[in-house]
């Protein structure tokens, strides 16, 4: 009997071993099974399938609470933009990992998706603080410039300037360097002194301000006023005194950038005609791709001069095209952009000769060697065709206008900055007396303030 008893109690003890290894075996195999899943997800998201990856999860909701599934399942519903259920994954792994910096990443960038500024800066901050690798601080460092520039978005701010500064114009009066013309039926004509080119050091003041009110979330108002005086101390007759106003509406969506502006500039200049231009026009932008931009632009002007030079009144309207590269990850993070426009000039005083199309092309570069410094340079050509032959030659003048500029800006303290101008300007024109090369130097002084 004993021998009986002593079977049944081995075999019951045989039974529940097999019960406990069978339970072991499916509890392994289920943590395989949930480890897959969670690994399919991550290849599916570092292939950039993240809407894949998300669907994936969805499938599995009895793998929820798990750190691995829920980590996978909360970057894959962020990068399908599904950024609310993200947060809620996100959020379970960070309470049994408060310490992982890369949890605590994706947590900030899902907060940021759905708008929760301070939320998502407090946990870049956090990850912040913990010294990362390079890479990670330069991208937390992008984000939290990024939610600066949106919360600054929602309210009220504006900044004001002032300038000072001196340089030499090699040809004020963008004269011909030549002596005498050959006129039809008039033959040689000797040129005035003051028709040949003058140079003369000059100085320069400018100050103003702008505003930007947030009318609701991605409509913006802005408006901006300045003026400048540039005065030569060896030319008479050419100091200038400008004025400008631009007020008008930015619409965005962070893709799609619409800009409606209206502007006047009343100038002065003392005894030579300079117009002052009174306009509008709308700006499109488009966000193609991260770092990629192309814009579309329209705009009418008035170019009106005083009493007694209004033979050279028109109106100027005129279409541009550009687009805009971005290369952040390269050396100084440079920026290239590249414009074409074309323009009509109507003389509004029954002069033709005086009305022109002109069609141009532009290609500037912005550089940052470090945080203090900022390099610009660009150059462009415009071709001008007149609409009659011109008074004096009795034939119709065609222009190539080159131009070249560049900038180096250095950045002293928050508020004040140092820059060195310099541009160039050659037109050639089938017409010698129309034919000029003129260059400027500048150095520059400048304080701005801006509100927080």
């Amino acid at each position: 009997m004993k021998s009986v008893s002593t079977l049944l109690n081995v075999s019951k003890i045989v039974r529940a071993s097999i019960f406990v290894g069978i339970a072991i075996g499916m509890l392994v195999m289920s943590s395989l099974a949930r480890a897959d899943i969670a690994d399919e997800m991550k290849v599916l998201i570092e292939q950039g399938k993240a809407k894949q990856a998300y669907e994936l999860g969805l499938k599995h909701p009895e793998l929820m609470g798990e750190p691995l599934f829920d980590y996978a399942f909360g970057v894959a519903a962020v990068d399908a933009g599904r950024a609310s259920l993200g947060v809620l994954s996100l959020e379970r792994v960070l309470l049994q990992n408060p310490s992982d910096d890369l949890v605590r990443l994706e947590l900030g960038r899902a907060y940021y998706q759905l708008e929760e500024y301070g939320r998502a800066k407090d946990e870049f901050l956090e990850v912040k603080s913990h010294k990362p690798p390079a890479a990670v601080m330069s991208t937390i460092n992008l984000y939290l410039a990024e939610i600066e520039r949106k919360e600054r978005a929602l309210k009220p701010n504006g900044s004001v300037f002032a300038e000072i500064g001196a340089g030499y114009n090699n040809n004020v009066n963008t004269a011909a360097a030549i002596n005498n013309i050959i006129l039809p039926f008039y033959g040689p004509v000797e040129l005035a002194s003051t028709s040949k080119p003058q140079s003369s050091p000059f100085s320069y003041l400018s100050a103003g301000g702008n505003i930007n009110i947030p009318v609701r979330p991605g409509i913006t108002s802005f408006t901006s006023v300045s003026v400048s005086s540039q005065r030569y101390s060896q030319v008479d007759g050419y100091d200038l005194n400008v004025g400008n106003v631009l007020t008008g509406l930015k619409m965005t969506d962070d893709i799609n950038t619409v800009k409606v502006v209206g502007f006047a500039s009343p100038a002065k200049l003392d005894q030579v005609p300079v117009p002052s231009a009174y306009g509008g026009g709308a700006q499109y932008e488009r966000l193609l791709v991260p770092n990629h931009m192309v814009t579309a632009a329209l705009g009418s002007t008035a170019l009106n001069y005083n009493s007694e030079y209004s033979v050279y009144n028109a109106t100027l309207n005129t279409g541009a095209l550009g687009y805009r590269w971005a290369m952040p990850n390269v050396t100084w993070a440079p920026v290239v952009v590249f414009g074409a426009s074309y323009s009509q000039q109507n003389n509004t005083q029954n002069r033709s000769d005086l009305s022109r199309n002109i069609t141009g092309g532009t290609v500037a570069a912005y550089f940052l060697p470090s945080d203090k410094w900022g390099l610009q340079v660009g150059g462009g050509y415009a071709s001008s065709a007149y609409g009659a032959p011109d008074l004096l030659y009795g034939q119709n003048r065609s222009d190539g206008l080159i131009s070249a500029q560049s900038t180096l800006e250095y950045k002293m303290t928050k508020t004040l900055s140092t820059r060195a101008e310099f541009t160039y300007y050659r037109n050639n024109s089938n017409l010698t007396l129309y034919s000029f090369s003129q260059y400027t130097g500048a150095l520059k002084l400048r304080y701005e303030w801006q509100s927080k």
